[in-house]
């Protein structure tokens, strides 16, 4: 089993349907089956062994998803590199990775260059150069004559087609690593094998997808919600993905009104800049029936907006790349406020106190999940992996959360991210909802600051709307009525905007 089988089936059943659309051009599930297997030769050909990792330093576009697709069906592991890190982040991922080969663009091939000889890889292949050379490729064209030795003779292989359990030989292999974002720490490369990858796209497709949807992925590639819930999954279906380079929300909102998707997939903070966007009320958003987000819980505002302004159904979904990604999902009709969803697949979830006994119905404690979304551990870290993968196939994913009877999770929060007042648990997530109701915010998180007294208290780092003014003590004293003293915020910090990753979650420690 292999994770190419999801777009070879596909091109077997429909092959001159759309399975991309990207920038203006179309590419069908039989056109994009071609030319992944012909990545997969140039990476036989060119001495790259079953096993071996090759890092993809790539922006989200079809170049990504060939050379991602193309590896694995030749057995090769990508590292799948976030494109907005610097190149000294670049090069710690990297070199742990053990990659030999390195895709990248010319822009940043250049960047790397005071790192290059730390990379630790055998070669730098530029993708779509400009100067044809021997280390350059054009991975979107039909002809590669001039450009790399993919006229070999030699041929990728075919796994078989995937069983009815989606298990087979081979699934368990390592088929990607995905280094975690570092919000909280050093990344770690976390090892996902072909059966987590493809039970977490086929799962996540029988709950949203039908082969008739389209799904604009405005999620990045390089993060794993982008590319393995949003391509592969609607690709499991044998629907369409409509992918983005980079996002923007008034450029978003006039190609959903263009190429009319049915769905889209993305995170709040590409929600709030649409829903807040002047453009939004000037765009026929009319095909949209569900929107798609995860990475962070999305805040209750911004989920009545969409279902009273924009009309269309709010689907939250939840994980951690250490699952897969997705561990809860449910369709948006079935949507509890304040839910991320239920276990999907056969996920089993439980919620568990700090001494390890599981808790009841709606006690708040750290949820554990077991199942075939848990992925085989962290790349070259057995400690890491020991304190994390425990007992019985259990992974403790350090979020705080409680989970209603009908098995409903509600997160509460991250444990790392907890605020300890004077022995007062603040959790940042119930701040912020409240600050969110404030007319003038357009976003804001909370982290720790140290105090001689209480150890710790909260503070704010808030954006406001373009024109808009709003001071700090007017804000305290917005909350101050319905929040605990504890919890108020001792400082409010204006900023021009959050510090996010690419995959939406605030970067807590950077502003810590």
């Amino acid at each position: 089993m292999n994770i190419g089988d999801l777009l070879r089936d596909s091109a077997k059943m429909r092959p001159g349907h759309a399975a991309l659309i990207y920038e203006g051009r179309t590419y069908s599930y039989g056109e994009l089956d071609r030319l992944t297997d012909r990545f997969a030769t140039v990476l036989q050909v060119g001495g790259v062994q079953a096993g071996q990792v090759i890092g993809l330093l790539l922006e989200s576009g079809p170049e990504l998803l060939i050379a991602a697709i193309g590896a694995f069906k030749a057995g090769v592991v990508p590292n799948i590199v976030n494109a907005m890190l610097r190149p000294e982040e670049v090069r710690v991922i990297i070199a742990d990775s053990e990659a030999v080969w390195l895709l990248t663009d010319a822009e940043r091939e250049r960047g790397l260059q005071s790192v290059r000889e730390r990379l630790g890889v055998r070669r730098i292949i530029i993708v779509d150069s400009e100067i044809p050379s021997s280390d350059s490729i054009d991975l979107c064209s039909a002809h590669h004559e001039q450009r790399s030795p993919i006229d070999s003779p030699a041929v990728p292989p075919h796994p078989q087609p995937l069983s009815p359990e989606y298990r087979g030989e081979g699934s368990k292999q390592v088929a990607c690593l995905l280094y975690t974002s570092g919000t909280t720490g050093q990344p770690k490369g976390v090892m996902l094998t072909h059966l987590n990858v493809i039970d977490n796209a086929v799962q996540f497709a029988r709950v949203h997808f039908g082969p008739d949807d389209m799904l604009l992925v405005a999620a990045p590639l390089f993060h794993c919600w982008g590319i393995i819930n949003g391509v592969l999954g609607i690709w499991a279906a044998g629907g369409t993905a409509v992918v983005i380079r980079r996002f923007k929300a008034d450029p978003v909102l006039e190609l959903i009104e263009k190429v009319r998707p049915t769905q889209f997939l993305g995170v709040p903070a590409m929600v709030n800049h649409m829903t807040r966007s002047p453009a939004r009320a000037e765009r026929d958003l009319r095909s949209l029936r569900v929107i798609h987000s995860a990475a962070a819980p999305m805040p209750a505002e911004l989920i009545s907006a969409l279902r009273d302004d924009w009309k269309v159904g709010y689907a939250e979904s939840y994980g951690l790349t250490e699952v897969s990604p997705v561990i809860t999902t449910t369709p948006a009709e079935e949507m509890r406020a304040g839910s991320c969803g239920r276990a999907m697949g056969d996920t089993e979830l439980k919620v568990v106190c700090p001494e390890g006994r599981t808790l009841g119905v709606d006690v708040v404690g750290e949820l554990w999940a077991r199942g075939t979304a848990v992925s085989a551990g962290y790349y070259k870290r057995p400690e890491a992996t020991a304190e994390v993968f425990v007992a019985d196939g259990w992974f403790r994913t350090g979020d705080i959360v409680r989970m209603d009877a009908d098995g409903y999770v509600f997160l509460v929060d991250r444990a790392k991210d907890m605020i300890n007042v004077g022995g007062e648990k603040v959790y940042p997530r119930d701040v912020e909802e409240v600050i969110f109701r404030h007319p003038a915010v357009a976003d804001a998180v909370v982290v720790a600051a140290p105090d001689p007294v209480l150890g710790e208290v909260p503070r704010a780092v808030v954006a406001l709307k373009p024109g808009a003014e709003l001071a700090a003590e007017a804000l305290i004293a917005f909350l101050r009525p319905v929040m605990a003293t504890f919890k108020l915020p001792r400082t409010v910090e204006f900023v021009e905007a959050v510090p996010r990753s690419a995959s939406g979650k605030a970067l807590r420690r950077l502003l810590r």
